[in-house]
């Protein structure tokens, strides 16, 4: 294994925990920039790179892909209020017009990894050209697909793209309707959470609300009870905001294994602040709960 893969594996590792603990829905992919690919960008950069004083940032890069569009603003504030967090490249969205958008952050190599960083850029042609830093896109799982087949089948061989605009055009089409079905997909499992929970199926309420990767498969006895027998806290558990809740977990290094009871309480503790659903949580679970998010939430 080289230096730059030594490198990039141990931020992959370490940045995979993090995401699995989250219960967050993803894949990650990484690669070390090939040598030919290396010579080509260096062949038309090269010279802007000196004349403005920059560097190249994605000698390293990982890719992540996350199941479900929502989660995207998630995961990028995350990187983004890293300590080692350096730069992005953000596209903003045309309200008329398709196209895909950029959604790339640039970190600093670790400190401890700062030495072997030198030595992967040592046996590489441009030592002076590469900065000591790794690039992550972000990404949803249909996006990625189109993005696959672009890169390999239009991006790669412009020239034979040159007199086909309309074609061009289509291709852009194809993401517009995968980007689409993202946000028909969140809401099918928005609109599947209600009917659960109109029908008191606290289980798939849950599931469908939440979309992450639990350690079980149901609530506990004592939780269903309290649920079935508390509809209005049941109610505030839907309503809860999830995007918050997912936030301060992945922020915070939440670290209790997701469980239905465990994100029940999770939310119950942020958002809604019922005191006898609290009662019912492990004692070590509250403890991290007060450790990493402050007081509970007060129900007026």
């Amino acid at each position: 294994m080289s230096a730059a893969e030594s490198i990039l594996n141990d931020i992959e590792s370490k940045l995979e925990t993090n995401l699995i603990k989250s219960g967050l829905m993803f894949h990650i992919f990484s690669r070390v920039k090939s040598v030919d690919s290396l010579e080509k960008k260096m062949k038309k950069k090269a010279d802007s790179y000196r004349h403005d004083g920059k560097k190249m940032q994605d000698f390293l890069a990982l890719r992540i892909t996350l199941y479900f569009n929502d989660d995207v603003e998630i995961v990028h504030q995350y990187l983004k209020n890293q300590s080692n967090y350096v730069d992005e490249s953000v596209d903003a969205a045309e309200v008329d017009r398709f196209h895909p958008k950029r959604l790339n952050i640039v970190l600093r190599v670790p400190d401890n990894k700062k030495a072997d960083m030198k030595v992967a850029l040592s046996q590489t042609s441009y030592t002076d050209l590469i900065d000591d830093t790794y690039e992550v896109q972000i990404r949803t799982i249909l996006s990625e697909g189109w993005h696959e087949v672009e890169h390999d089948l239009r991006y790669k061989c412009q020239e034979e793209w040159a007199d086909y605009d309309e074609e061009s055009r289509l291709l852009n089409g194809i993401y517009a309707t995968l980007e689409s079905a993202e946000w028909s997909m969140s809401a099918l499992f928005d609109r599947l959470s209600y009917s659960y929970y109109k029908n008191g199926n606290w289980n798939s309420m849950m599931r469908n609300k939440m979309r992450l990767r639990f350690r079980d498969k149901s609530f506990s006895e004592d939780v269903m009870k309290y649920l079935n027998t508390n509809k209005e806290v049941a109610k505030s558990l839907f309503r809860a905001n999830r995007d918050k809740v997912m936030r301060l977990i992945l922020e915070k290094g939440f670290s209790f294994p997701l469980t239905y009871d465990t994100i029940a309480h999770v939310l119950n503790y942020i958002e809604v602040g019922d005191e006898e659903l609290l009662q019912l949580a492990d004692s070590v679970l509250v403890e991290e709960m007060q450790s990493l998010f402050g007081q509970p939430k007060k129900n007026k």
